[in-house]
């Protein structure tokens, strides 16, 4: 069970703010880790990381997610950090990580939304160019059917028409 300390501390990840406790040790909300009181002015701080030995060629960042706390901070967050709840350093608030909530997937949804909407409008402009193209070939049907109508037309107007034998008249 983790409940909210009043002391601040100060962690390697670079959070400082309050901790959590975690079974009757204070740990940073952020990463989890063993947390330290924060240094005192013109006291010896921290101790420093090792420096990591330089490779030739640049070594793959693990992968990271950014995800902004309630109030619009962006924090870095690896995946093994995920479904916990973390308290922004910035401002203090109590939040959960979630990948959902994370800037790469609201860009990976934004994109997949842009594609489907682009494969939506590339269908609809297909199905409109085969509309015009059956109305226009209908058009010029319909005239070419009127100019072969009128060639064929009626009797001239100098010979009588034979009248039709269903009609009497009386």
């Amino acid at each position: 069970m983790t409940k909210r300390v009043a002391e601040a501390v100060s962690c390697l990840c670079g959070y400082r703010g309050p901790a959590v406790t975690v079974a009757g040790q204070a740990v940073c909300p952020i990463c989890r880790a063993a947390a330290a009181p924060p240094a005192r002015p013109g006291a010896a701080g921290m101790p420093a990381l090792p420096a990591a030995p330089r490779a030739a060629a640049p070594a793959k960042q693990p992968k990271t997610y950014r995800i902004p706390c309630p109030r619009g901070h962006v924090l870095t967050a690896k995946p093994h950090m995920l479904g916990q709840q973390v308290v922004c350093p910035e401002c203090n608030e109590l939040f959960a990580l979630r990948e959902e909530d994370s800037l790469e997937h609201r860009k990976r949804a934004e994109k997949a939304r842009r594609a489907d909407e682009e494969r939506i409008a590339k269908l609809w402009l297909t199905r409109s160019i085969w509309a015009a193209a059956f109305i226009v070939a209908s058009l010029v049907g319909m005239i070419v059917f009127s100019f072969a109508y009128r060639a064929a037309g009626p009797a001239p107007a100098g010979q009588p028409s034979e009248p039709d034998p269903a009609v009497r008249s009386e």
